[in-house]
């Protein structure tokens, strides 16, 4: 996914990066500081559901379309657009992705070299916290006027659908391999994330880092697909829009594929 040419002010920000991360800094560990409670969570309700209805289950599918429009709500607003209402929470989310990961990663050098770097492209451990406590009443609320499967449910699906995007999202950012080249959704995710990378689009364009249903129904794809076009699309730059074509070219496919 990378021509492995730096640009001066790449190689100069990267440097400065990785000397800033802190001496004890893991990768694996922040990994498993996500996955140990986000995995938790999951497990304790699995648990705690017994004999769902055909209602409870279905009611799965228009959460994680919820979740998947919020996801790209989120990144294409939150994280590109300064915000600074509510105190200017938000504004950390901002600099970190537009100023930090956007010059760490181009479309021209998406990959990282080692676990250290992860530090770049996951979100702070106690992101999921906050989701997950965010998530909370309104599992409560749920259970009391539905059922307790129903909560429990909604309640394991924040930390299922958060785990599922940092792991696309370190997909993305992985040297090339067999497993992200031909894995289906990965390979796609992993294209439409390189093309976001794209200064020229970076602002409005391919926003999901999951799945990218919210981009092709909200007009914001590269693509001039079909929803199953995009959610197998895998490597391929046949259908990216022409007015995008231009910047992104036939050389997409080796900016991807090539590590």
């Amino acid at each position: 996914m990378t021509t492995g040419v730096l640009t001066p002010k790449q190689a100069a920000f990267r440097d400065e990066y990785r000397r800033n991360i802190a001496p004890w800094y893991n990768g694996w560990g922040h990994l498993l500081s996500i996955f140990v409670p986000g995995g938790a969570v999951i497990a304790f309700c699995l648990s705690r559901i017994h004999e769902p209805t055909l209602w409870e289950l279905l009611y799965v599918i228009p959460v994680l379309v919820f979740y998947n429009w919020n996801e790209w709500w989120l990144h294409k607003n939150a994280m590109h657009r300064p915000i600074k209402a509510l105190g200017g929470i938000l504004m950390p989310v901002y600099h970190r992705h537009t100023h930090q990961h956007h010059q760490y990663f181009t479309a021209q050098v998406m990959t990282y070299d080692t676990n250290r770097e992860w530090r770049i492209v996951l979100f702070p451990p106690y992101a999921l916290i906050v989701f997950m406590v965010m998530t909370l009443p309104a599992a409560l609320i749920l259970g009391f006027l539905w059922s307790a499967n129903a909560g429990y449910i909604l309640m394991l699906l924040t930390p299922i659908y958060y785990l599922n995007y940092e792991t696309f999202h370190l997909c993305c950012h992985v040297h090339d391999n067999w497993f992200v080249r031909n894995f289906p959704l990965v390979n796609t995710i992993r294209r439409h994330h390189a093309a976001h990378h794209s200064q020229p689009i970076m602002m409005d364009r391919n926003m999901n880092l999951t799945y990218p249903i919210a981009d092709w129904y909200m007009g914001t794809s590269d693509l001039d697909r079909g929803l199953l076009g995009h959610l197998f699309n895998g490597y391929s730059t046949r259908y990216v829009k022409k007015e995008y074509a231009s910047d992104q070219g036939a050389e997409l496919d080796a900016r991807v594929a090539t590590s």
